[in-house]
């Protein structure tokens, strides 16, 4: 797959660099959102991470993640995506509370992985995103993270502020306009 379109991310939470050379994108493309992340290093699986599985508890592993929020309500959507193209999406009514998981009609996986790295992507159909979001990408804010490696290394875009890695602060997302590309 063609990483020229991704965009690096080489710090966690704590300012430390981080192996592998995490790489993410987050674009419109056509009728479809999409998720992309590819880090040059072994993956950490967890079971449930089968390609095009639907499944919890992907950050238990490596994940690549995005957040969409509207800034308006605070409602937000979290999508994960696991090294070998198992997703999830939750949607929340306030930070770390849930609505409950979203099977987003149209959700598709495409990954490689092997034993020295993964890029795996995720698209779904914008038509799909829930109501609640009323996504705009002129209005919707953003986040892009990571949890990678064990120990797990947390890695954001948006600067979340101190203390304990948490992504869930959605008052600290970025405009989505300035995350596509």
């Amino acid at each position: 797959m063609d990483t020229s379109a991704l965009r690096p991310l080489d710090l966690d939470w704590y300012g430390q660099s981080v192996p592998g050379a995490p790489r993410w994108r987050l674009a419109l493309e056509g009728e479809d959102l999409l998720l992309r992340g590819a880090v040059d290093r072994t993956p950490i699986r967890v079971p449930q991470d089968r390609p095009g599985a639907f499944a919890e508890g992907l950050w238990l592993g490596d994940v690549v993640e995005a957040f969409l929020v509207h800034p308006a309500t605070g409602w937000y959507l979290e999508l994960n995506l696991g090294p070998f193209g198992a997703w999830w999406a939750c949607g929340h009514t306030a930070p770390r509370i849930r609505q409950g998981p979203l099977r987003l009609d149209g959700g598709r996986t495409r990954m490689v992985a092997a034993d020295d790295h993964w890029d795996t992507t995720l698209r779904i159909p914008v038509a799909s995103l829930p109501q609640e979001l009323a996504f705009d990408p002129g209005t919707t804010r953003a986040n892009v993270t990571f949890c990678l490696g064990t120990p797990q290394q947390f890695l954001t875009v948006a600067d979340l502020g101190d203390g304990a890695p948490d992504f869930h602060r959605p008052d600290r997302f970025l405009p989505l306009g300035e995350l596509l590309g």
